[in-house]
């Protein structure tokens, strides 16, 4: 890890920040963070996008320990047989070891991972990049040509429909013991929408 020696600090912003949040969340919920010291419960998983825009906890208005959180490049969520740790091993915990009852996977309006999809084979890509994409190929394939609002909601089905691949997700959806959603986030509007399989259409989730 390089040296901090002749680096600056933290940006300032954030410094000031923290000190509010003790000053202020801590010192108001000092037996809450003293309990998930110890422990954490959530109930809900969020799979979203780790575009700094969309933040689950200030979206929804959760305390700290409502949520289980895994955010990646346009909330994507790997085949099984890609073996992708990461994914696989959240999502192993939450639903085995945390027992969650709700995994949202959740997309959103203006989405850069979404952008790098549309233009896969089309323009030069990095190779990181291109590779994580790759995983959403078959959502591209069946939008083609379709506005990003509508290929990103694709994307967000798809991803949802593939935790069922996961044993542990397929063997709790069965049971009743687990529920997937799969949701939008608009940016501008604030909004979050969720999808109904029963009838395809998208409703505000409030």
């Amino acid at each position: 890890m390089p040296s901090n020696k002749d680096s600056n600090p933290l940006p300032a912003s954030l410094r000031k920040g923290h000190k509010r949040f003790l000053r202020n969340d801590y010192a108001s919920n000092e037996e809450l963070f003293a309990h998930l010291a110890d422990a954490q419960a959530p109930k809900v998983m969020w799979i979203g996008c780790a575009d700094s825009r969309v933040p689950p906890e200030r979206i929804l208005g959760a305390e700290p320990g409502e949520l289980f959180i895994l955010r990646n490049v346009a909330n994507i969520v790997p085949p099984l047989a890609a073996d992708e740790a990461s994914v696989g091993s959240a999502l192993h915990f939450a639903v085995e070891q945390l027992k969650v009852n709700h995994l949202v996977v959740c997309g959103h309006s203006d989405c850069g991972g979404v952008k790098a999809l549309s233009q896969l084979g089309k323009a030069p890509m990095d190779r990181m990049l291109a590779s994580w994409v790759e995983y959403a190929v078959s959502v591209l394939e069946d939008n083609e040509g379709t506005t990003m609002e509508s290929l990103t909601k694709a994307n967000v089905i798809a991803q949802a429909e593939r935790l069922l691949e996961y044993p542990c997700v397929l063997a709790a959806a069965s049971s009743g013991q687990l529920s997937i959603h799969a949701c939008y986030y608009d940016i501008r509007s604030g909004k979050v929408e969720q999808f109904n399989p029963e009838d395809g259409d998208w409703s505000h989730i409030a």
